[in-house]
């Protein structure tokens, strides 16, 4: 994953190469389990990118990690 100056991602990187974001289509955000060793806090990106394909990526809030979102 690669983010811009304001955090938001830019470029997703995959075995096919570096993918462009067209358009981040939708954001939103989940703090669960916070009262546990491992709460959940993550920021969600739904994205368009340059290609066509869409694909929802997360970043990690507490690890500071970014993963692609499996369905």
């Amino acid at each position: 994953m690669e983010a811009g100056k304001d955090g938001g991602p830019v470029a997703v990187h995959l075995s096919i190469g570096r993918c462009v974001v067209k358009e981040v289509l939708e954001t939103w955000r989940i703090d669960e389990e916070w009262w546990r060793k491992r709460p959940v806090s993550r920021l969600y990106f739904n994205l368009l990118l340059e290609a066509g394909q869409t694909m929802t990526v997360y970043k990690n809030l507490i690890s500071k990690r970014w993963a692609m979102q499996a369905y």
